[in-house]
């Protein structure tokens, strides 16, 4: 007797953004060492090629899963970011979400009888598709901009000014400019409500707007930024690990000067430059 077996389909794939809760959850170490090998050429524990992450040597296994390099898929790590900064890959989600929404409440800054009338036009729709609610966006975003008093807490609101490629300026009636610094946005991002943020476009269950802004850091696996050992027997590391490197060291600076007390215009510029490294490592 034949045994028939289920075929299974994928029916879809969905993308989402981490939280800062599943990055440190696949994490299997906190990098915090921005040296790579000691003295004796060991990796650094703490360090970026900290064999928890992998390994790339042959006949070395890994401290993780125990399996040598051909086995071992590579663990990711991650980083503790002194002062959260802002994803590159996601600032124009986060101007759109500043510009739509009120500056006290998290709002969409429409009246509720339109929001209830947009709502409606999703449900009616047979699949979510996103030209719909690209539309609806778009439709919310132009009445937005216009809108002064926020319609739900009565609240004033002021223009949203963004220089890229990761600055926001928050600019008064009556011409002053402040500037909304990454942990401000993050504070805003969270106030959102889920069905404001789905009837913009996105999927609440997957992804929340304040996700757009970094706490945590994910390192990638050995394997992904592997070394090599050049003629002159000198090893050189990947520009990925590099990278890294600019980014721990600085994280470091601005978590001293913010516990020695450094006055807080220096902490703001160590704070830009942590800003800089990660947007260029993207």
């Amino acid at each position: 007797m034949a045994i028939r077996e289920s075929v299974k389909t994928v029916g879809g794939i969905v993308f989402s953004v981490f939280s800062p809760s599943e990055i440190r959850k696949y994490s299997v170490a906190e990098i915090t060492a921005p040296e790579t090998y000691d003295e004796d050429g060991m990796p650094v524990q703490g360090g970026l090629m900290d064999n928890r992450l992998g390994t790339l040597e042959p006949g070395q296994k890994c401290a993780t899963c125990g399996n040598t390099a051909t086995r071992c898929p590579g663990h990711f790590g991650h980083v503790e970011l002194a002062e959260p900064v802002l994803h590159i890959g996601f600032v124009n989600d986060i101007h759109k979400i500043l510009i739509s929404t009120c500056r006290a409440c998290g709002r969409l800054l429409i009246p509720q009888k339109d929001l209830d009338a947009y709502k409606e036009r999703l449900s009616q729709s047979n699949a979510f598709t996103p030209t719909l609610a690209e539309n609806i966006a778009k439709e919310i975003l132009t009445k937005a901009k216009k809108t002064k008093v926020c319609p739900h807490c009565g609240k004033q609101q002021y223009e949203i000014e963004f220089i890229k490629p990761t600055v926001f300026h928050e600019v008064t009636e009556w011409g002053g400019a402040t500037r909304l610094l990454p942990v401000a946005i993050r504070e805003r991002l969270e106030r959102v409500i889920d069905e404001d943020f789905m009837i913009l476009g996105y999927d609440p269950k997957s992804t929340r707007p304040e996700w757009f802004v970094l706490q945590a850091l994910p390192v990638p696996p050995v394997s992904v930024r592997p070394s090599i050992t050049l003629e002159s027997g000198i090893r050189s590391e990947d520009d990925l690990t590099h990278k890294i490197v600019d980014i721990l060291r600085v994280n470091q600076r601005v978590k001293e000067s913010k516990e020695s007390g450094t006055p807080p215009l220096i902490v703001q510029d160590l704070v830009d430059l942590l800003q800089y490294h990660v947007t260029t490592y993207f």
